[in-house]
């Protein structure tokens, strides 16, 4: 009795609001997050499980919990970046600047996927701005996006043989973060640290972003064999003077051995999609056979068969 009016003097709603019954499994994996984290804060506690005795009379009524914004879930998210970083043999793939960009970056850009145990972990990109690095660190947990890490990192200043004063693009120092941490593609903690640089517009949509880049890059690693086999300068069979180079994920056309135009490509289910930016026209070939000597496409629009010798 005594047990029941101490919890009942907790608060007027029930403990866990807006949940249905629980599976073994969904109690099990509930009860070990919450055990975890009580026990990495040191925090004791009493935890009953409901069998054949009935428990309602003696919780009737207590604190509601939004599991979504809680504490233990920034919690959990912190102990999963550290897991993440603890990682010292990743698998990095990287992107074209001009697949992740609009406009070409003042000082250089870079976007690298790196992966563990064949899922991607955390995608680094780094943007080089006229006064500053821009480096945002994107995390993933389980294929989903739980933290950004977004930096402003200007340029430390030297003196060139001349006497001025000029940049120096090997050096920065972080004047603003921001760190957004998420739960189920949501927003629910935010924490900066500085000011922004005045001159460059901050990353809001990071979700999205985050989610395109990511089909970006585990479409390249799934692919990673086929995409590596297309490597090189590849000559159509037909005695002609036309030629494609496969440089990356970019391929680039050659008619009469002059050049034509540069296509992005992407490969999904053995077929690979072509197009230039900015152009809606799209080519579709499927990869019929290709090895260290042939490469042999067929163009899925005239069902035309192209057979190319590789030869550099």
């Amino acid at each position: 009795e005594e047990i029941r009016l101490a919890l009942s003097r907790i608060g007027k709603k029930p403990l866990i609001a807006g949940r249905g019954p629980l599976s073994s499994h969904q109690i099990f994996d509930e009860l070990s997050k919450v055990v975890y984290n009580l026990a990495s804060r040191k925090i004791g506690a009493l935890i009953v499980l409901e069998r054949n005795i009935i428990l309602t009379r003696y919780v009737t009524v207590g604190i509601q919990v939004d599991a979504n914004i809680s504490q233990e879930i920034l919690t959990a998210i912190k102990d999963q970046v550290q897991i993440i970083d603890s990682y010292i043999e990743f698998e990095v793939f990287s992107l074209e600047p001009e697949e992740f960009l609009d406009r070409m970056a003042d000082h250089g850009a870079e976007l690298n996927g790196h992966y563990e145990h064949e899922r991607l972990k955390k995608i680094i990109r780094k943007v080089g701005h006229p006064t500053a690095d821009i480096i945002t660190t994107f995390y993933f947990w389980n294929d989903d996006l739980i933290l950004v890490h977004y930096e402003h990192r200007p340029y430390f200043e030297k003196t060139a043989d001349n006497g001025q004063k000029v940049y120096d693009y090997s050096t920065t120092y972080v004047k603003y973060e921001s760190k957004h941490f998420f739960n189920q593609g949501k927003e629910i903690e935010k924490e900066t640290m500085g000011q922004p640089l005045e001159d460059v517009k901050a990353d809001k949509n990071f979700v999205d972003y985050a989610k395109k880049m990511k089909a970006l890059l585990d479409n390249k690693y799934y692919n990673k064999d086929l995409y590596k086999a297309l490597q090189g300068k590849w000559l159509f069979i037909h005695g002609t003077d036309d030629y494609i180079v496969f440089d990356g994920t970019i391929r680039f056309n050659f008619y009469g051995g002059k050049f034509r135009n540069r296509l992005k490509t992407k490969i999904e289910d053995g077929v690979m999609t072509c197009w230039i930016p900015m152009d809606k026209r799209i080519y579709r070939y499927k990869i019929d056979n290709v090895n260290d000597e042939v490469l042999t496409l067929v163009d899925l629009f005239t069902n035309e068969e192209l057979v190319y010798a590789k030869i550099e």
